[in-house]
This record gives C-alpha cells, structure tokens and sequence, in this order.
C-alpha cells in the first residue's frame, strides 16, 4: 500500500521545466513562458516574481524590467517592451535592425525609429492627457470613449511626447453613433510643434459631410491640405485605424479598414519638430483602441 501512495504521489507532482526553451518543450502546469528572455524564451515559475517589479510571471509580460501588466495585441508581449504592441511579430520584423518592428516603423528600411509614446487606455490616464472639454472623454473598459452627441464644436486630447523631427502618430478606433447635432463629423489624428515659435501643424482622419453626402480622408497642415473621397468612412462594425507621418516637409496621411487600405493622401508641412499629439473628433460618439507615436531625429 505504502508503495502504491509513493508512485500514485509522483504522479501528480508537476514535472518542472525551469530555463528549458519553451519551443522544445510545455511548461509545467506550475510555469509560463518568459518570452522576453534575451536568451530565448524559457519556462519560468508562475509565481515567482523575475524583474522584482511585483507582478508575479503569471501576469508579467515583460519579465526583465518594471512593468509589463498590459498586451494589447495580445501576442505575449507587454506593451513597453514589444517592439511593436499593436500586432504580432511578422515573418519578417525589423528589416532596418531599428527594433521597431512592422507594422509600427513607418520607413522599415531606414533605421533609427523608436516607440517614443504608445497608450492602449488599459489604465486609467495619466495627468499629461489634457482634453478641450473633459467631460467628452472617459477611459472605459481599455478604450477612451469621446462622446460628442448634438455638440457642432471638435473637441481634443492632447498629449506632450519627446519631439521628433520624423513623427509618425497612429490611432485605431471604432464608431458607435454619428450624430445629427452638426453636419459635419471628423475621427482624427494630429501631431504640432508647441513650441512658442512653433508653426508646424497636421491633421489627419476621415470626415463626413452630410450636405455633400461624401466621406473622405482628410490632411490639414500649416501649409497645405489634400482629400480623397472613399466609399464609408463611420460603418460602426467596422475597426478604422487612420496614421498621419510627418517626414522633412511632407506628409502622409493613411486610413485603413479592417486591415485594408482605403486610401492616402499627403500635403506639405513646415518641417519642424512635433512635440505634441492629439486625438480629435466632432459630432461623434467613437472608442479610440490604442495611439502609437514612432519618431526619429
């Protein structure tokens, strides 16, 4: 009997798989794997705690530095040290060894880009969000709600990030309602040089014109806009990601539609250092997803 409760014992004892490479090997019931691990990912314990930064393995997804509690593409990888938090790794990440991976750098045969501000409102907002009218915005459920329901004024949230003469700022979010309180509606994106003497400005989202009956991606900057006209710019089951790259004295302006193109437009731009990003709507009700800013000098 004695023998029988010995094996039946270790039979249930957790087979352990410490710092042995995950993809050889399933971690342990009692393990998960440190994906982050410059080493290659291993099998480390659940509970333990790698980086010190209080959050156990289990929840850690960023084992070898502070933080690391959020994922937003849920790929494995925390959001301050993915090198591209909105999507998995592709078959070919980093063309320019830049660590910025597709489809984050906006020029992934140039290196030298960085992350320098990504915001997927898994947490409640810092104090340097600063909104023209607070009561419009809420962080809800990991998103930032902008409600502006009969209201024919824009409102914005800006935010200060490390200026860049290169800024690229990159935004997804879905619509709820389009509202009747005005007859224009816009979801943007912006970035501007606040500077005393700064002049350098751009704006870029898709906008609806009710008397026009047409939507259309649509760049404004100090100097210059342009338009395209596309088939549905506000279908509410569908995810929008609009991105606006500022580079010399040109820029971009994209939107995409679940994954698809539908359009780019570009105009020219006083080529100075933005410094600072807003997200910006109008007669809208929308739920911004995650804002990416990528720069380089």
């Amino acid at each position: 009997m004695r023998w029988t409760l010995l094996l039946l014992a270790a039979c249930i004892v957790p087979e352990k798989h410490f710092g042995q490479p995950c993809g050889t090997t399933v971690c342990g019931a009692d393990e998960v794997c440190d994906l982050t691990d410059p080493n290659g990912a291993t099998c480390i314990p659940a509970d333990g705690d790698l980086d010190g930064d209080g959050i156990p393995n289990r929840l850690d997804f960023c084992d070898h530095m502070p933080g690391g509690d959020t994922d937003e593409d849920g790929d494995g990888l925390g959001d301050i040290c993915n090198p591209c938090p909105i999507a998995p790794p592709p078959a070919t990440p980093d063309p320019d060894g830049d660590a910025v991976d597709r489809p984050c750098d906006p020029d992934d045969h140039t290196p030298g880009d960085q992350i320098i501000f990504f915001e997927g409102f898994q947490t409640p907002l810092d104090a340097n969000w600063k909104a023209t009218a607070a009561t419009t915005w809420m962080e809800q459920g990991g998103e930032l709600v902008v409600t502006l329901a009969g209201d024919a004024n824009a409102d914005y949230m800006t935010h200060p990030v490390a200026a860049k003469t290169n800024v690229a700022v990159l935004a997804a979010y879905r619509i709820d309602r389009v509202e009747t309180g005005a007859s224009d509606h816009f979801v943007v994106v912006a970035g501007s040089d606040p500077r005393p003497a700064g002049v350098a400005t751009m704006s870029c989202g898709i906008d609806r014109n009710d008397v026009t009956a047409s939507d259309k991606i649509d760049l404004e900057t100090n100097l210059s806009s342009g338009q395209q006209t596309i088939a549905n710019g506000f279908d509410t089951a569908r995810l929008y990601e609009v991105g606006g790259y500022a580079t010399g004295g040109s820029v971009a302006c994209t939107a995409v539609d679940d994954s698809a193109a539908i359009g780019v437009v570009q105009a020219g731009i006083t080529p100075d250092a933005l410094g600072a990003i807003s997200l910006g709507a109008r007669a809208v009700t929308a739920r911004y997803e995650w804002v990416l800013v990528v720069g380089r000098d």
